[in-house]
Order: structure tokens, then sequence, then C-alpha cells
């Protein structure tokens, strides 16, 4: 007797959900330049390193958010790819 085969869908579907929530999450998350000016934190060095900081912070979280849109893309087409497979076997059945 053939195992059966078992596709996760909804796990799959949950996946894509939380990639979508850690990317909002990270988006909210950025944003070090709101420390201030110099004028507010009185140490212009202090205010040079936090914009370097800041620069790099906000490219390292663009690569993570375009790295999660890549996983949340191709969950999508395994779930969409399976789905249209489930619906084709059942309509020649």
């Amino acid at each position: 007797m053939a195992d059966s085969i078992h596709i996760p869908v909804e796990e799959l579907k949950d996946t894509i959900t939380r990639l979508a929530e850690i990317r909002a999450r990270i988006e909210e998350k950025t944003g070090l330049e709101r420390a201030g000016t110099e004028e507010d934190v009185g140490d212009g060095e202090l205010i040079s390193a936090v914009s370097s900081f800041d620069g790099a912070w906000k490219s390292g979280h663009e690569t993570v958010q375009d790295n999660v849109d890549t996983y949340k893309e191709a969950t999508q087409g395994i779930v969409d790819n399976f789905e249209k497979t489930d619906t084709d076997i059942t309509a020649d059945l």
C-alpha cells in the first residue's frame, strides 16, 4: 500500500501570515534618527555615530525585509501549486 502524502497547506498559510507580520514589525522598529539633533543631545559626535548606525541598521532591515518578501512569495507559490494540483486531481476523479 502506498503511503499518503500530506502537504501542510494550512501551516504554510500560517507561515505566510507570520512572515507578513515579521516584515511589518521590522519596518516599525527602524528610525533611530529620531534620537534627536545635536542641539537635543548636546554632542555632535554622538549624533554622527547614531546617524551612521542608523544608516547601517536601515540597510540591514531592508535586506531582511527583501528576504522576508522572497520567502513569503515562494511559500505562497508552493501553496498555490499544491491547491491547484489538488483541484485538478479532484476534477479528474
